[in-house]
């Protein structure tokens, strides 16, 4: 797999670069093992942490930028509704090359790469840039995906009722008891799966 990552790049670096000096971060990384072994080659990087980009001459964005940080996401139960919270820790994004190639040396982690071409994609690119699972299929839809994120939020919800019911029932909390029982049950009409 590592010969197919440094071939890549090599390839990539045939053409001329939006940032001149992409090419010497790239010949550096393909002499690297390490850092080469980090790489995963995606389509976007929409809605992915750790990434780059680089792109060829004449494609439109950002020529290179180096985007280091997490994203995290968690579920809370607020005045009985389901809330989602999202936090994100991201580092200034990088866009010298040679800056980044100082950072990527003690990186840890994986790192997204999507290399933006100016006219087709070619096959070689395609045969090893994985998807971003982050943005549902063009065959999918995003109401497909409002969906299955609707049905997940609802799952989640479940479950905290449970736990809340099973509470009151141990508490003896009659009003959370008779509370937490209707939300569950409207939850469990809500949900496509059966609860």
């Amino acid at each position: 797999m590592v010969i197919h990552k440094e071939y890549a790049l090599r390839r990539f670096c045939e053409v001329p670069l939006k940032h001149e000096r992409s090419k010497e971060l790239l010949e550096k990384i393909c002499v690297h093992p390490a850092l080469l072994k980090k790489l995963v080659f995606v389509t976007t990087r929409d809605y992915l942490s750790n990434t780059m980009v680089i792109s060829q001459v004449g494609t439109a964005g950002v020529g290179f930028e180096l985007q280091l940080g997490s994203e995290s996401e968690y579920l809370t139960l607020v005045n009985g509704g389901l809330h989602r919270e999202t936090q994100k820790t991201r580092e200034v994004p990088i866009q010298d090359p040679i800056k980044a190639w100082d950072i990527l040396q003690d990186f840890t982690g994986i790192l997204h790469v999507q290399l933006v071409f100016k006219e087709n994609t070619p096959d070689w690119y395609e045969e090893i840039a994985v998807p971003n699972e982050a943005i549902p299929p063009v065959g999918l839809g995003v109401g497909y995906a409002a969906f299955v994120r609707e049905q997940i939020d609802l799952i989640l919800w479940a479950i905290t009722l449970k736990e809340q019911i099973e509470e009151a029932l141990r508490t003896r909390d009659e009003k959370l008891f008779k509370e937490s029982v209707r939300l569950y049950k409207e939850v469990c009409h809500s949900c496509f799966w059966r609860l």
